[in-house]
Protein backbone atom coordinates (compact mmCIF):
# COMPACT_ATOMS: atom_id res chain seq x y z
CA UNK A 1 0.00 0.00 0.00
CA UNK A 2 1.62 3.30 -1.01
CA UNK A 3 1.65 6.52 1.00
CA UNK A 4 -1.04 8.21 -1.11
CA UNK A 5 -3.55 5.43 -0.53
CA UNK A 6 -2.72 5.33 3.18
CA UNK A 7 -3.40 9.06 3.38
CA UNK A 8 -6.84 8.74 1.81
CA UNK A 9 -7.69 5.74 3.94
CA UNK A 10 -7.09 7.96 6.96
CA UNK A 11 -9.28 10.72 5.52
CA UNK A 12 -12.10 8.30 4.86
CA UNK A 13 -11.74 6.79 8.29
CA UNK A 14 -12.58 10.19 9.73
CA UNK A 15 -15.21 11.26 7.22
CA UNK A 16 -16.95 8.00 6.41
CA UNK A 17 -16.09 5.00 8.50
CA UNK A 18 -16.28 6.81 11.82
CA UNK A 19 -19.83 7.72 10.88
CA UNK A 20 -20.67 4.02 10.40
CA UNK A 21 -21.44 4.43 6.74
CA UNK A 22 -19.98 1.41 5.02
CA UNK A 23 -17.46 -1.40 4.98
CA UNK A 24 -13.68 -1.43 5.19
CA UNK A 25 -11.69 -0.38 2.17
CA UNK A 26 -8.53 1.05 0.69
CA UNK A 27 -9.42 4.19 -1.25
CA UNK A 28 -7.37 6.46 -3.46
CA UNK A 29 -7.70 10.23 -3.78
CA UNK A 30 -9.71 11.52 -6.69
CA UNK A 31 -7.28 14.35 -7.23
CA UNK A 32 -7.18 18.10 -6.78
CA UNK A 33 -9.65 19.97 -8.95
CA UNK A 34 -11.94 22.96 -8.98
CA UNK A 35 -15.72 22.99 -9.21
CA UNK A 36 -17.18 19.87 -10.78
CA UNK A 37 -20.82 20.96 -10.88
CA UNK A 38 -22.76 20.46 -14.09
CA UNK A 39 -24.04 24.02 -14.24
CA UNK A 40 -27.36 23.34 -12.54
CA UNK A 41 -28.89 23.35 -9.09
CA UNK A 42 -31.39 20.51 -9.49
CA UNK A 43 -31.48 16.82 -8.72
CA UNK A 44 -29.83 14.79 -6.00
CA UNK A 45 -26.21 15.39 -5.09
CA UNK A 46 -23.45 14.02 -2.90
CA UNK A 47 -20.00 15.02 -1.74
CA UNK A 48 -16.94 12.92 -2.49
CA UNK A 49 -13.43 12.88 -1.00
CA UNK A 50 -11.19 15.22 -3.00
CA UNK A 51 -7.52 15.81 -2.28
CA UNK A 52 -6.45 19.44 -2.58
CA UNK A 53 -9.95 20.87 -2.14
CA UNK A 54 -10.87 22.92 0.91
CA UNK A 55 -12.52 20.63 3.42
CA UNK A 56 -11.27 17.56 1.55
CA UNK A 57 -14.52 17.05 -0.34
CA UNK A 58 -16.36 18.34 -3.40
CA UNK A 59 -20.01 18.44 -4.44
CA UNK A 60 -20.39 16.26 -7.50
CA UNK A 61 -23.27 17.52 -9.60
CA UNK A 62 -24.74 20.77 -8.30
CA UNK A 63 -23.31 24.29 -8.16
CA UNK A 64 -25.31 25.52 -5.16
CA UNK A 65 -23.70 23.17 -2.60
CA UNK A 66 -26.95 21.89 -1.06
CA UNK A 67 -27.03 20.54 2.51
CA UNK A 68 -25.88 16.93 2.71
CA UNK A 69 -25.74 14.27 5.40
CA UNK A 70 -25.21 10.54 5.70
CA UNK A 71 -28.44 8.75 4.73
CA UNK A 72 -29.64 5.37 5.94
CA UNK A 73 -30.27 4.39 2.33
CA UNK A 74 -26.60 4.95 1.48
CA UNK A 75 -25.51 2.93 4.52
CA UNK A 76 -27.82 0.09 3.55
CA UNK A 77 -26.58 -0.05 -0.04
CA UNK A 78 -22.93 0.13 1.01
CA UNK A 79 -23.40 -2.65 3.53
CA UNK A 80 -25.29 -4.74 0.97
CA UNK A 81 -22.06 -5.27 -0.98
CA UNK A 82 -19.61 -4.65 1.87
CA UNK A 83 -18.67 -8.32 2.25
CA UNK A 84 -17.40 -8.73 -1.33
CA UNK A 85 -13.70 -9.58 -1.06
CA UNK A 86 -11.55 -7.07 -2.90
CA UNK A 87 -14.20 -4.35 -2.90
CA UNK A 88 -14.23 -1.30 -0.63
CA UNK A 89 -17.56 0.40 0.01
CA UNK A 90 -18.79 3.41 1.95
CA UNK A 91 -21.84 5.63 2.03
CA UNK A 92 -21.35 9.26 0.98
CA UNK A 93 -23.04 12.34 2.37
CA UNK A 94 -25.94 13.22 0.09
CA UNK A 95 -29.05 15.33 -0.26
CA UNK A 96 -32.24 13.91 1.31
CA UNK A 97 -33.54 12.73 -2.07
CA UNK A 98 -30.47 10.67 -2.97
CA UNK A 99 -28.62 7.51 -2.02
CA UNK A 100 -24.87 7.70 -2.65
CA UNK A 101 -22.16 5.04 -2.43
CA UNK A 102 -18.47 4.88 -3.30
CA UNK A 103 -17.18 1.54 -4.65
CA UNK A 104 -13.46 0.79 -5.12
CA UNK A 105 -12.26 -2.54 -6.46
CA UNK A 106 -8.72 -3.59 -5.56
CA UNK A 107 -8.10 -7.23 -6.44
CA UNK A 108 -5.46 -8.11 -9.06
CA UNK A 109 -6.54 -11.76 -8.88
CA UNK A 110 -9.72 -11.16 -10.90
CA UNK A 111 -10.44 -9.58 -14.30
CA UNK A 112 -10.84 -5.80 -14.25
CA UNK A 113 -14.21 -4.72 -12.86
CA UNK A 114 -15.42 -8.17 -11.75
CA UNK A 115 -16.33 -7.18 -8.20
CA UNK A 116 -17.47 -3.70 -9.19
CA UNK A 117 -19.92 -5.02 -11.77
CA UNK A 118 -21.48 -7.48 -9.35
CA UNK A 119 -21.85 -4.80 -6.69
CA UNK A 120 -23.44 -2.35 -9.11
CA UNK A 121 -26.08 -4.89 -10.15
CA UNK A 122 -26.94 -5.67 -6.52
CA UNK A 123 -27.25 -1.95 -5.74
CA UNK A 124 -29.42 -1.29 -8.78
CA UNK A 125 -31.82 -4.06 -7.77
CA UNK A 126 -32.05 -2.93 -4.16
CA UNK A 127 -32.55 0.73 -5.05
CA UNK A 128 -35.20 -0.04 -7.65
CA UNK A 129 -37.10 -2.16 -5.16
CA UNK A 130 -37.21 0.40 -2.35
CA UNK A 131 -38.79 3.79 -3.05
CA UNK A 132 -37.80 5.03 0.39
CA UNK A 133 -34.19 5.20 -0.80
CA UNK A 134 -34.92 8.36 -2.73
CA UNK A 135 -35.34 9.76 -6.22
CA UNK A 136 -31.66 9.62 -7.23
CA UNK A 137 -28.88 7.04 -7.12
CA UNK A 138 -25.28 8.23 -7.13
CA UNK A 139 -22.28 5.91 -7.46
CA UNK A 140 -18.62 6.90 -7.34
CA UNK A 141 -16.59 4.00 -8.74
CA UNK A 142 -12.99 3.09 -9.38
CA UNK A 143 -10.85 0.03 -10.08
CA UNK A 144 -7.29 0.01 -8.73
CA UNK A 145 -4.96 -1.16 -11.49
CA UNK A 146 -1.74 -2.96 -10.58
CA UNK A 147 1.35 -3.12 -12.75
CA UNK A 148 0.25 -0.56 -15.33
CA UNK A 149 -1.19 2.91 -15.65
CA UNK A 150 -4.83 3.22 -14.60
CA UNK A 151 -6.73 4.11 -17.80
CA UNK A 152 -9.95 5.20 -16.06
CA UNK A 153 -9.95 7.62 -13.11
CA UNK A 154 -12.68 7.52 -10.46
CA UNK A 155 -16.04 8.41 -11.98
CA UNK A 156 -19.29 9.63 -10.44
CA UNK A 157 -22.63 8.58 -11.97
CA UNK A 158 -26.13 9.86 -11.20
CA UNK A 159 -29.41 8.26 -12.30
CA UNK A 160 -33.02 9.06 -11.58
CA UNK A 161 -35.17 6.41 -9.93
CA UNK A 162 -37.11 5.89 -13.17
CA UNK A 163 -33.87 5.19 -15.08
CA UNK A 164 -32.70 2.61 -12.54
CA UNK A 165 -36.10 0.89 -12.42
CA UNK A 166 -36.25 0.69 -16.21
CA UNK A 167 -32.78 -0.88 -16.33
CA UNK A 168 -33.66 -3.47 -13.70
CA UNK A 169 -36.92 -4.36 -15.44
CA UNK A 170 -35.11 -4.95 -18.73
CA UNK A 171 -32.85 -7.49 -17.02
CA UNK A 172 -29.70 -5.33 -16.68
CA UNK A 173 -28.00 -6.83 -19.77
CA UNK A 174 -24.19 -6.72 -19.50
CA UNK A 175 -23.35 -6.09 -23.15
CA UNK A 176 -22.77 -2.53 -24.29
CA UNK A 177 -24.32 -3.48 -27.64
CA UNK A 178 -27.67 -4.11 -25.96
CA UNK A 179 -29.98 -1.07 -26.38
CA UNK A 180 -31.17 -1.18 -22.76
CA UNK A 181 -27.60 -1.27 -21.43
CA UNK A 182 -26.55 1.50 -23.80
CA UNK A 183 -29.47 3.77 -22.89
CA UNK A 184 -28.94 3.33 -19.16
CA UNK A 185 -25.27 4.24 -19.09
CA UNK A 186 -25.70 7.09 -21.56
CA UNK A 187 -28.57 8.49 -19.48
CA UNK A 188 -26.35 8.89 -16.41
CA UNK A 189 -24.99 12.27 -15.46
CA UNK A 190 -21.25 11.61 -15.25
CA UNK A 191 -18.31 13.37 -13.68
CA UNK A 192 -14.85 11.98 -14.36
CA UNK A 193 -12.81 12.90 -11.30
CA UNK A 194 -9.48 13.99 -12.67
CA UNK A 195 -6.05 12.98 -11.38
CA UNK A 196 -4.17 15.48 -9.23
CA UNK A 197 -3.92 18.87 -10.89
CA UNK A 198 -6.58 18.13 -13.48
CA UNK A 199 -10.11 19.40 -13.84
CA UNK A 200 -13.20 17.19 -13.60
CA UNK A 201 -15.38 16.98 -16.66
CA UNK A 202 -18.74 15.48 -17.43
CA UNK A 203 -22.00 15.77 -19.29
Amino acid sequence: MNRTRLMLAAILALELLAAACGGSATFRPVGAAGSSCLGNDTGGDAVSPAAGVKGGTRWLFRCDHPPVAFRQSSVKLANLVGDIHGLGTAGLKSTPDAAAVVLVEDDPAVPWGTHLHGAELAIFRAFAGDKSMGAWLILVTDVVVHGSQDPIPPTAYRWSRAEVVTFVLCGMPPLATNPCHDRFWKAADQIVLAPAGGQPHGK
